[in-house]
């Protein structure tokens, strides 16, 4: 996917894993949403967190919907998206018969299934779309059925 410019800032947040302290910034582009999340796993990779780490998106410092959640797994990244009514979608990946539950640390610890993890690149270029356009990006598998 060409990258496009974002549209305006956005509150990027991540939660160090031993002491659950706030990280967060402003960001204006998806290198920047992508080198935050590479440096919060590398983070929870060396203290040994027993979790994955969850990066939001928000549009707005006060602004919870409308907003994306990454959980940063290697090599995959999973997505929950919030919609203006707080209704939440995330994406999916191949279905497996093990639907091993995943620890993501956000503000709180959520569970996310494995066959939710797709593609890093995919869910980069999910993540573009959505700060340019607003939009989810079809390929992603967005799906209503996160515990199902």
């Amino acid at each position: 996917m060409t990258e496009q410019v974002a549209t305006g800032a956005f509150c990027l947040r991540y939660w160090q894993p031993t002491d659950q302290v706030e990280i967060g910034c402003q960001v204006t582009g998806v290198p920047e949403v992508v080198a935050h999340a590479d440096r919060a796993a590398r983070v929870y990779r060396a203290q040994g967190a027993d979790c994955l780490a969850g990066v939001s998106l928000w549009r707005g410092a006060d602004s919870p919907e409308n907003s994306l959640s990454l959980a940063i797994g290697p090599p995959c990244w999973a997505i929950v998206h919030t919609d203006a009514e707080f209704f939440q979608t995330v994406t999916r990946g191949p279905r497996s018969p093990e639907r091993t539950p995943q620890k993501v640390r956000f503000d709180d610890l959520l569970e996310i299934p494995s066959d939710c993890f797709i593609d890093r690149a995919l869910a980069i270029d999910t993540v573009s779309l959505w700060m340019t356009e607003d939009a989810l990006l079809q390929a992603a598998g967005f799906s209503d059925d996160l515990f199902g």
